[in-house]
This record gives C-alpha cells, structure tokens and sequence, in this order.
C-alpha cells in the first residue's frame, strides 16, 4: 500500500494517517480483470491487517456524513470519482462510472471503531472506453471553472514538506451571487494527487472572511506539479473544480 499525507483539517473533517504512516486496512477487490468503461459495480472487502479480520459496516463509524468514502482517478489524473460504498452483508459496493481507459488509483477511507483513520489503495484497469490520455505535467493552473462557478487559488508559493496556507475564493460567471453550502459535512472538499499519482492529500477548508472565501491547510510532501480537485455545492449544485499546483523544493 502507498502512503497518504494530510494537512490540517477544520473540526468537522478527519485525518487518515500521520505522514509516513502505512495504513492498517488493506483493499482486497473481488473481481481482479478489467473494467469496461461506463457505469460498473466495483465490489471489495476490507481487511483489517491487525486484527486478521473482514471488515462489515459495523466495524466503521461515520467520517463527513457517511460511513466510507472512495476515490479513483486515472494516472493521466484528468478522470475523477468520490462516491460513497454501502455494504451488502458480504461484499462492499459501489457504481463507478469510469468512461477513459488507463489505470485507475483506487482509495477506500474511512474509520475503525476504535477511533484510527485510514485510506487505503489499489488499482483498477479500464478498457473499451475513450483512449487512455497521456501523462503529462499539468503545471500551476489556480483557476477552474464548472458550471458557472470559479474558484481562483491564491499565488503563494508552496515547498515541499512544509505546512501551506491557501486562500481561495469562489466567484460566479453568470452575474448570480454565489450560495455555498456544506457538502459532505465541510465547506468544500480538496483531493490533491502527488506526481507520480501514489499519494494523496484530502483536506477540507476553513471558511474565510467572506461566505465566498476560504482558507486551504496542506502539506505536500514531495516537490513537483500535484493534480488538485476541489468539490463544493454553489447554488444547490455540486460542482468539480480541477486545478493543479507546482511545489519546490
């Protein structure tokens, strides 16, 4: 399993692991070919490396409103999905729809009765879809639009394995006056991906002096251009926002 880092979360999010730390649960798929593109069930157990046990929904507590979250994107890290696995008393499962082929990032997070976070990886492979797109460095763009709705990070300088504070701010396109409201139990989400796509960063900001502004905690442990999706509700509409950030040494 890969590492995960996070950065400083407002109160009502949750940390899956301190920097450095591997996770305890392992992601174990039940179907181990590949995917066709589109709308699939993916099915999974979750398993406990120390107790040596399955893991049920009884053995989780809720995390940001549900019980277990899980994140794929693909190594180009264009294509994107955060959707919530139920279980069904033997298997977890949830839809993806995944329409580009490549290599899928798979990420299970949630938390154990006993209080330890965790967010846990595997693979998954997507064929007889869109053409798999090529990686490349993606750069520093702040800006992402969706829908109407933009959101502009600020240019501050980021370092590699130093705490960073981003502000933000979400205006509107369309001359409407932007309606933030929580998702998921936070004011936005932020998933950053590391370059190589193996580490992954969620936090969730803290609201700023404005109802439109806010302020992002991160620490991003390697240097390099970092893929980075934002997802919020303006206006009753969830949108996704992608951006990506250079870090320096």
């Amino acid at each position: 399993m890969k590492k995960i880092f996070f950065g400083l979360l407002m109160i009502t999010s949750f940390s899956w692991a301190h920097p450095g730390e591997e996770s305890r649960v392992s992601v174990k798929p039940e179907f181990q070919g590949s995917y066709n593109a589109g709308s699939f069930q993916y099915t999974f157990q979750l398993f406990d490396d120390h107790t040596k046990k399955s893991l049920s929904d009884k053995g989780l507590v809720e995390s940001n409103t549900k019980i277990l979250h899980l994140i794929a994107y693909d190594t180009s890290k264009n294509a994107f999905a955060h959707v919530h696995p139920v279980f069904d008393g033997k298997t977890w499962s949830v839809e993806l729809n995944l329409n580009t082929n490549g290599n899928y990032f798979v990420w299970a997070q949630g938390q154990l009765l006993d209080g330890t976070e965790f967010s846990s990886s595997t693979r998954a492979k997507v064929v007889s879809g869109k053409p798999e797109l090529p990686v490349v460095s993606s750069g520093d763009n702040r800006k992402a639009t969706d829908r109407s709705t933009t959101i502009v990070l600020d240019k501050g300088k980021l370092k590699a394995g130093r705490l960073a504070m981003l502000t933000f701010e979400v205006t509107r396109e369309d001359g409407q006056k932007v309606q933030l409201s929580p998702y998921l139990g936070a004011m936005a989400h932020l998933i950053a991906v590391s370059p190589k796509g193996d580490e992954l960063i969620h936090v969730h900001p803290m609201a700023g002096d404005t109802p439109n502004a806010g302020m992002i905690h991160a620490t991003f442990p390697t240097e390099g251009d970092y893929r980075v999706w934002v997802q919020l509700i303006d206006r009753g509409e969830l949108k996704l926002l992608p951006l990506s950030v250079t870090v320096s040494k």
